[in-house]
């Protein structure tokens, strides 16, 4: 888990990397041709894509798509690819779409190249920290590596390289209308309450400790669309990193006005962490903890999805203030 965000929390390791993909998007797997638009519909038998590693010769219209890494199952699902394969993500918050896939690794990211070559797929997505398994592919089948970084800030790059892999930019297109529409929505709703603020989102693996994403991660980049300043802790973190602080270092969000309070889900955030933390004296002694201004949530993006979800718990929060 998305997202990135938690997005760009690789360095983490794989545990972290689940948490990203547990926020992914709830859409429901579509197989075959079904939910494909017309101009899928009417694709060339080929496309060639630019990647990191060059061009790469795709399928125009890819029936059986496998994704190994832990982020991308999420948007093609958004996109309504056709995701046959994936690692194990069906313990994750939301891991019911992936119990109708064919299983290709663990849910520690280990592939299973075996039942890859069982599902013979015409495409694989990759993430550009996968490269010993894209060596292992893509002799054999093509095989894209997805950059978790572009030209802005954000999830957003990495949806549009996904949906330029496989043959759905146009649903992009779409997409983020909607998104802007539902922005423009809540900026014109809320003008008053959104200047009057500074946010920062936190959240918390086992209560012993807490993360805070930077001004691109989780919501991050949703919240600046609407115009919310964020606090100043939120302003020190390296963009495209979550920091890791102790629970003594809560006082650093005495600036917030208003907390968002993430929660991964299983098997990253504990059974009872968000509430250790929010018991300890350190935090209920925070300003906005004091004035009632702390709000539980899913807020990590990976897709659009995730987004317009978000955008509706912020909606929410704002009418609350």
């Amino acid at each position: 888990m998305r997202a990135k965000a938690h997005s760009r929390l690789i360095a983490l390791g794989a545990a972290v990397l689940l948490a990203l993909s547990a926020c992914g998007g709830t859409t429901e797997q579509t197989t075959g041709s079904g939910g494909q638009s017309s101009s899928a519909a009417a694709a060339p038998a080929k496309r060639t894509v630019q990647t990191p590693k060059g061009p790469v010769e795709v399928p125009g219209d890819p029936k059986k798509i496998v994704a190994i890494d832990f982020q991308i199952p999420y948007i093609l699902l958004d996109l309504k690819a056709n995701l046959a394969g994936a690692i194990d993500l069906t313990a994750a918050k939301d891991g019911e779409p992936f119990k109708q896939l064919t299983i290709i690794g663990t849910d520690t990211g280990e592939l299973n190249f075996d039942k890859i070559a069982e599902l013979d797929p015409d495409l694989i997505l990759a993430a550009d920290y996968q490269e010993p398994e894209y060596e292992k592919l893509k002799d054999r089948y093509p095989t894209v590596l997805i950059p978790a970084a572009g030209d802005t800030p954000g999830w957003k790059p990495q949806v549009k390289a996904v949906a330029e892999a496989v043959g759905k930019s146009g649903a992009v297109d779409e997409l983020e209308k909607k998104y802007q529409a539902r922005v423009t929505e809540i900026k014109d709703k809320h003008k008053d309450k959104i200047a009057a603020g500074k946010w920062a989102t936190l959240g918390t693996y086992d209560g012993s400790g807490w993360y805070l994403y930077d001004k691109v991660g989780g919501p991050s980049t949703a919240l600046a669309d609407l115009g919310i300043a964020f606090d100043e802790a939120t302003t020190k973190v390296a963009d495209g990193n979550v920091a890791q602080y102790s629970i003594e270092q809560l006082n650093q969000l005495n600036g917030a006005t208003v907390l968002l309070f993430d929660d991964l889900g299983p098997p990253v955030t504990a059974p009872g962490a968000g509430a250790k933390l929010k018991a300890d004296p350190l935090f209920t002694s925070i300003t906005a903890v004091k004035a009632g201004k702390v709000f539980d949530g899913e807020y990590n993006i990976l897709d659009y999805g995730d987004a317009l979800r978000v955008l509706d718990q912020v909606d929410a929060v704002l009418g609350k203030l």
